[in-house]
């Protein structure tokens, strides 16, 4: 994975970097302000965000908001040394991955990081399906939704239509978290979602994805979680 650690004190910052670097073995950058935080941002494909909710002369709250609305799919862990004063600000429009309270205890945040490496292993992972005596490998990033009917599923992707014998409640475990139910038949990748509007979700490529009744509390909060509402 890559990695930004943000946080206004160097030291704290580059101590969480080089303890990353040594025990998990991934790429580490390190900003102590805004300016540094999106310059990265945009010039590496960063994959977890640590960053402190006390910036100097910034909110770290409203940066990570702005960095996850221009890449949902960053995760985001907080540090802070305000215990949970800040909680309820946060979950208003992001759900962290977890938080960090200073002084940093390394045993949490290995918790942390093994939790992001398990979304990172689904997201980079490709699905498997047979049909038709034929096997697929489809990279999981380039599906927008899958559709039920009857006894097949139809997966479809950016370019192509894959379809196999399964069930639609048997996909969820195989997919990273950015997948959810919305239908009976339907399952949707978030980051595909352009708009939101009561009883369907409109992706990028044009396709209207329904919500049903069943399902709208479970769709809304995806949305919520991937785009702040």
């Amino acid at each position: 994975m890559n990695i930004l650690v943000c946080d206004d004190d160097f030291s704290i910052a580059n101590s969480i970097a080089e303890y990353i670097k040594n025990k998990f073995k991934h790429e580490v950058f390190v900003s102590i302000n805004r300016e540094e935080a999106l310059n990265v941002i945009h010039s590496e494909n960063i994959d977890l965000l640590i960053i402190d909710i006390v910036l100097k002369d910034d909110n770290g709250i409203f940066l990570a908001e702005d960095i996850q609305k221009d890449q949902s799919n960053i995760k985001i862990i907080f540090i802070t040394g305000y215990g949970n004063v800040y909680y309820e600000n946060i979950y208003e429009h992001i759900t962290p991955q977890g938080f960090l309270e200073k002084p940093i205890q390394y045993n949490i945040l290995n918790f942390f990081i093994k939790q992001a490496e398990n979304e990172y292993k689904k997201k980079t992972a490709k699905l498997k399906i047979s049909y038709d005596f034929k096997e697929h490998l489809i990279p999981i990033d380039s599906i927008l939704y899958i559709q039920s009917s009857k006894r097949v599923c139809e997966i479809i992707t950016d370019d192509k239509i894959y379809r196999c014998y399964k069930k639609l409640s048997d996909f969820p475990k195989e997919l990273p978290e950015y997948f959810a139910r919305c239908h009976q038949s339907y399952i949707v990748n978030a980051n595909y979602i352009a708009s939101y509007q009561s009883g369907q979700f409109t992706l990028t490529n044009g396709a209207i994805i329904p919500i049903s009744d069943s399902y709208a509390k479970n769709a809304k909060n995806l949305y919520l979680m991937n785009f702040g509402g």
